[in-house]
């Protein structure tokens, strides 16, 4: 069996052809992801190509999968389209406003270890207040502290601490950012879908 983790992605609208694009508009991308199935033996070759169709919602979620071409096994495919459903999206934007909307996604997808660090996160809804937090951490205040005071994600009650996450599950420009990353040094803030985030990667314990 062989683990499935690094995906390159290259998307595009379906259906609005005749619509002429804005420096407002946007297409969907990638927020977070659960992982693909394990790859059985039985597909062989070192990487492959889905090509779907996705329906993105308001607010973010996956509403339908339709896959033009996967990994040949039908099986796989079906745990395919089941994970692909659970990953989240920065939805779309036409004239400033979100939509949902139909998009066509490519994902080249070749085998790779998944890569665990112990993660804490700080998630705030405005880049003033993700700032805000950042200078307080550049002066030497406690992440913890911090966290429990402004962030507004469920990890909160735990201090922010998310635990051993495969940092392969997260966009490019947050996976690069957390690869960055000493133990006990904290990232800049990071736009997350409407909101901002700090991630900090903790020491690993010793069991």
């Amino acid at each position: 069996m062989k683990h499935l983790v690094f995906i390159l992605c290259l998307g595009c609208f379906i259906g609005c052809s005749s619509i002429q694009q804005t420096a407002d508009d946007s297409h969907p991308q990638i927020l977070t992801r659960t992982p693909l199935p394990v790859v059985p033996t039985s597909i062989s070759q070192p990487y492959f190509e889905i090509d779907m169709v996705l329906f993105i919602l308001e607010d973010g979620s996956v509403g339908n999968v339709k896959l033009r071409r996967a990994s040949g096994d039908a099986a796989w495919d079906s745990l395919a389209v089941a994970s692909i459903r659970q990953w989240h999206f920065i939805p779309a934007r036409f004239e400033s406003r979100i939509i949902s909307t139909w998009f066509r996604l490519k994902l080249t997808v070749r085998y790779a270890n998944p890569i665990y660090l112990p993660l804490a996160e700080i998630l705030c809804n405005t880049k003033d207040e993700a700032d805000s937090v950042y200078q307080q951490l550049l002066r030497g205040e406690d992440f913890d502290e911090l966290a429990m005071r402004y962030s507004v994600a469920p990890s909160r009650l735990m201090r922010g601490m998310l635990g051993e996450v495969d940092i392969n599950l997260y966009a490019e420009n947050i996976f690069k950012a957390i690869q960055q990353l000493s133990a006990e040094e904290f990232t800049k803030p990071i736009k997350f879908g409407e909101q901002f985030v700090i991630f900090k990667r903790l020491q690993k314990r010793v069991v």
